[in-house]
């Protein structure tokens, strides 16, 4: 019996880069699988680029890598990490795909609470390694990048109930950019009857550059193994 192939669309997050999906797209390399992993347009580091950039321009550049990979594969995977999850979700109700992968994606952002005490163990620890991570954080987010970041939240959260393929919700706790609850509203809005949510103690916002990577990994797989 000759099985599908499946190709895997991986998009990473507001301000971010391939770096911050590098992992996981590894790992679907080495397993020889159908993978891609755009560059969101203006994402190329320089501030100039990322003000010129509209969300709609966000979600084509995707887009644009789903049509190829569609050429390829018989069916599509959407993964996506932080603001990328909102793009899947925008995706998913346009095109056909076989589930959809959401990985500490914002409803509610940024946990104040979490980002004081990094900022006191920076304190305690004398290192500046989450002072500089906020700083440069702001300094590559101009006002119309925020705007138009807001924009497709707005956008996107009515389009949650429209998704009705098998969807995984991915979460760790102490993520200072994402709110826990913004799982609860992924989940309670979603009309799929294949809808699981796995949270992680530790990990961070960029929990697949963190030691639970491998776990994070191990449990997409096991999603993705279970479907029909």
């Amino acid at each position: 019996m000759q099985h599908n192939r499946i190709g895997y669309l991986v998009i990473h997050g507001f301000g971010g880069s391939k770096y911050e999906v590098e992992p996981f797209t590894d790992h679907l390399i080495e397993k020889n699988c159908e993978v891609a992993c755009p560059m969101l347009k203006g994402h190329t580091g320089k501030r100039r680029d990322m003000k010129n950039a509209t969300y709609k321009d966000w979600i084509d550049s995707a887009e644009q890598e789903l049509l190829k990979l569609k050429e390829s594969s018989d069916e599509i995977v959407l993964i996506g990490f932080s603001m990328g999850g909102l793009i899947a979700v925008n995706l998913a109700c346009k095109h056909q795909v076989k589930a959809v992968i959401t990985i500490n994606t914002p409803i509610y952002y940024w946990n104040f609470k979490i980002v004081l005490n990094n900022l006191i163990e920076d304190i305690k620890s004398k290192s500046l390694n989450n002072f500089n991570r906020y700083f440069y954080a702001g300094m590559k987010s101009p006002i119309a990048a925020m705007y138009n970041f807001q924009l497709l939240l707005a956008q996107t959260k009515p389009k949650i109930n429209k998704i009705h393929c098998p969807f995984l919700i991915m979460q760790a706790e102490d993520d200072d950019t994402v709110r826990i609850r913004s799982v609860d509203y992924i989940y309670n809005n979603l009309p799929s009857e294949n809808k699981k949510i796995k949270l992680y103690n530790k990990g961070g916002h960029l929990i697949l550059r963190s030691p639970t990577a491998n776990q994070v990994i191990a449990d997409i797989n096991a999603f993705l193994y279970s479907l029909p």
